[in-house]
């Protein structure tokens, strides 16, 4: 009787243990885009080597996780649009502030379907890091 009490106690602590880890992982990630991005600077003619550099160092910080896709890890921000790079923003003091977003899936290892409670089976986490560029 208490059994399936049990049960569904570990598999929900299973479930949210990765996905505490997975989160890290993608802040990580985040924070390992930003360092690259806030130390290395651009100019118009290296837009897109500095944008796949930022992309680079982010998979790379995840490439020790169980179960890590290379090919599932966007970077949403900085990308290119056009001539101008997205997420970085130029004050007037000529301060250069830089926001790096990385999402990646999670997938849940149970479906908690309870009729009307019910968490998603996947889902995409996502982080935001803003830093100011140094050089």
């Amino acid at each position: 009787m208490i059994l399936p009490l049990l049960v569904t106690i570990v598999l929900g602590c299973v479930d949210f243990g990765r996905f505490a880890y997975n989160y890290i992982a993608v802040t990580n990630a985040a924070r390992a885009g930003a360092a690259s991005a806030m130390m290395n600077n651009y100019s118009s003619t290296t837009q897109a080597t500095w944008v796949t550099n930022v992309t680079t160092a982010a998979r790379q910080e995840m490439t020790g996780q169980t179960g890590y896709t290379s090919a599932n890890l966007t970077l949403v921000s900085p990308a290119i649009s056009g001539s101008n790079v997205s997420g970085v923003t130029v004050e007037a003091t000529g301060l250069r502030r830089v926001q790096v977003t990385v999402s990646y899936p999670f997938q849940t290892v149970v479906n908690w379907n309870f009729g009307i409670y019910r968490i998603p089976q996947s889902l995409t986490l996502q982080k935001s890091i803003v830093v100011r560029s140094i050089r």
